[in-house]
């Protein structure tokens, strides 16, 4: 879901508040609505006795965002964000990341650097191996992150990217080793890239289409980019939809008006399932793409994704992949898992974003565990791009889709 996260300087008063009530709330509104705090095995009473002697005795609303971070920081999931911060508060990953990595072992290693970021401009690759970050080994310094939860490898991995993307107020002096060399890369906090278009669209060898949405998937402007580009694309040999610098998700209203000019019949492209706990029901269903044009656009298609497409653009690459509109190459997705809802806490008056509803591609598989069918591995150069220029994209069938199955997860 796309969100605006406003930075709030909180005033310091001398007096004390009792904040338990917003604690209590959101302890509550996890156990009955948390998507995945069942599947995670959270225990969110152990967290309401930790956490409530200290929501009890608050001196100021930066104190009380700080244990607000703290908390949903328990839930080691990138989905779950506030809608405030401040000058120390976490980077957003991975809209305000510019490197991603993983554990391999106690190694930690690089997978993806952002394009154009600080680290890119660093020297940093992916298959670089972070050895310590601001004088600590980067294992103490992922470990920092972890609150009083024990920690998993799902959660060792979100303490890593925590760490590496660091906060608004810290620059991050990494020690590197790279091709069997070590040495320092100091970098300032990451930089999210802003733009004044909300779709770069190029012509490339004469006969591509080339469409990337700027981080704009929750903008209905994108829309009527997309609308103009149409004559463009039924002129094109092929179309690639270049999803990777979508980190900050958007809209369901969006994708299905982008994807609703490649499809000429209604089609399912994403399964929804929501636990209704105080009645132990279910509710599950089917979201479909209506198609926008009397002929849609019939060129074989391509969608990139990497690890900076995020929750709606993942969204978008499983439906194309479901519909079979389009081939779908890169990398892992940037696995935000599921659908938020946002929940504004009374006392504080801050809003608290986690997921709510679990997201499936049509085949059952969980949409932040899908990997596209054309795999690539970064390196130098433009992977996706080279591999999108040698493969054989999917044409669109006379019903401008294929067949689609919708399977139990």
């Amino acid at each position: 879901m796309f969100a605006a996260f406003l930075a709030i300087a909180f005033a310091t008063s001398g007096a004390t508040q009792d904040y338990r009530p917003d604690l209590n709330l959101l302890i509550d509104s996890l156990k009955q609505n948390g998507a995945y705090v069942i599947d995670d095995h959270i225990d969110l009473e152990e967290l309401r006795r930790a956490y409530a002697p200290k929501f009890a005795n608050v001196s100021d609303k930066k104190q009380v965002l700080g244990l607000l971070e703290a908390v949903v920081g328990e839930l080691h999931d990138f989905h779950a964000t506030l809608g405030a911060n401040n000058d120390a508060s976490p980077r957003l990953v991975p809209s305000g990341a510019d490197l991603i990595g993983h554990w391999a072992g106690n190694r930690a290693v690089i997978d993806q650097i952002r394009v154009g970021s600080i680290a890119e401009r660093n020297g940093l690759m992916a298959g670089d191996q972070v050895l310590t970050l601001n004088g600590l080994s980067i294992k103490s310094a992922a470990k920092q992150w972890l609150g009083i939860r024990k920690p998993d490898a799902r959660a060792w991995d979100w303490a890593l990217n925590s760490a590496l993307a660091g906060r608004w107020n810290s620059p991050r002096n990494l020690e590197i080793l790279s091709q069997g060399k070590k040495r320092v890369a100091k970098l300032a906090t990451p930089i999210q890239p802003k733009f004044d278009h909300v779709l770069t669209i190029e012509r490339r060898g004469g006969s591509v289409l080339y469409l990337r949405p700027e981080n704009s998937l929750g903008e209905s402007a994108l829309i009527s980019a997309f609308d103009k580009a149409v004559p463009a694309m039924r002129t094109a040999k092929k179309v690639v939809i270049d999803l990777r610098n979508t980190p900050s998700g958007g809209t369901s209203y969006v994708a299905r008006g982008m994807m609703g000019l490649f499809v000429g019949m209604r089609m399912p492209f994403q399964r929804h399932r929501a636990e209704e706990r105080d009645t132990a029901t279910v509710r599950d269903w089917v979201e479909y793409v209506t198609p926008r044009l009397t002929t849609p656009v019939r060129t074989p298609l391509v969608v990139l994704v990497g690890r900076w497409t995020g929750s709606m653009g993942e969204g978008i690459a499983i439906g194309f992949d479901a519909m079979h509109r389009a081939t779908v190459i890169g990398t892992e997705m940037a696995r935000l898992r599921g659908a938020v809802d946002r929940l504004d806490l009374p006392l504080c008056g801050i809003g608290v974003n986690f997921p709510t509803e679990q997201v499936f591609h049509l085949n059952g598989t969980p949409r932040h565990e899908w990997l596209p069918p054309v795999l690539v591995k970064p390196g130098k150069g433009d992977a996706w791009w080279n591999t999108a220029s040698s493969t054989q994209s999917r044409p669109a069938e006379k019903n401008g889709a294929g067949k689609t199955g919708v399977k139990g997860a």
